[in-house]
């Protein structure tokens, strides 16, 4: 091929790559405005918003017009941005090439939002640092079913831990298995103290046949349930207190003499009964009764 003919085809090329160039481009840009589950933007080197889509615009309220040009610290709550977690951010994707992580974001008005952020550098053919691609998934949904979930799964816990029941009108029954510890106790004394202010229950039975053993904290902890009960108004019935364990709280000088016990829970049970005026009767005394009528 001649010089010049070379010329001629090299100069045909040249509009025919530029017009390639540009299409792929184009359909780049097409693709990232249709993807409507990602907010897909970018940043420059310093972390200014430079390219804007309608992902990001439904997803953080603000025009292309209002936020190029912007830091995209202005997606932070405030704490983060104090905290210089956006630097941080743009620090490692620049030194690892990528960042990824979860967490609170805020619209233009304010609102938050649970989000998944990927943060991926940006180089040229020789390496030079040209910005950042941030892509940005909302997980509000997701965030919300999971707390639920884990909330769910604490109160199933804290049931199964310390379960508080109302066994009569009145009556509030608390059966206590395995050992009281400092945690365990704040979860008997504010779920014991919450039911009985809701039921208006005047008596509490706190049964503790489930209990292996009494030391002197499991018995410390005993004596600040029924004073915090007493606060309220209420009573408590202490009941499985075992000969064992009644040998026991005399060893180590615990005095519960201003408690009322028992030595199983039907006696407790029945000395509830007595304390708010109830009788339990057999279904051949019922019939007796109203026989004589």
């Amino acid at each position: 091929m001649t010089k010049e003919a070379a010329a001629v085809a090299h100069a045909q090329s040249e509009p025919l790559a530029e017009a390639n160039g540009e299409t792929r481009v184009d359909m780049l840009q097409a693709l990232v405005d249709s993807i409507r589950e990602y907010a897909i933007i970018t940043l420059d080197p310093k972390g200014l918003v430079t390219t804007w889509s309608p992902a990001a615009e439904r997803l953080k309220g603000y025009r292309a017009d209002e936020i190029v040009g912007k830091h995209f610290s202005i997606f932070y709550p405030r704490d983060d941005v104090a905290s210089g977690k956006t630097e941080r951010e743009l620090e490692v994707a620049t030194r690892e090439g990528r960042f990824e992580d979860e967490g609170w974001r805020v619209r233009k008005d304010g609102s938050k939002f649970w989000a998944n952020v990927v943060l991926t550098a940006l180089r040229d053919s020789q390496g030079k640092l040209r910005g950042f691609g941030k892509v940005t998934r909302d997980l509000t949904e997701r965030k919300v079913a999971e707390d639920r979930i884990k909330r769910q799964a604490q109160e199933i816990l804290e049931m199964a831990t310390v379960p508080v029941v109302q066994v009569w009108e009145g009556i509030i029954l608390v059966p206590l298995i395995g050992m009281l510890d400092s945690a365990r106790t704040q979860q008997l004394m504010e779920r014991l103290l919450q039911r009985l202010t809701e039921t208006n229950s005047p008596v509490a039975v706190i049964d503790i046949t489930g209990v292996p053993a009494v030391d002197t904290q499991t018995a410390q902890h005993l004596i600040e349930t029924i004073k915090a009960v007493r606060y309220i108004g209420a009573e408590v019935v202490l009941t499985g207190v075992r000969p064992t364990i009644a040998q026991t709280l005399v060893h180590l000088g615990i005095d519960l003499s201003s408690a009322i016990t028992r030595s199983s829970l039907k006696a407790g049970l029945q000395m509830a009964f007595d304390m708010i005026d109830l009788e339990v009767a057999s279904n051949e005394r019922m019939r007796a009764a109203a026989a004589a009528r």
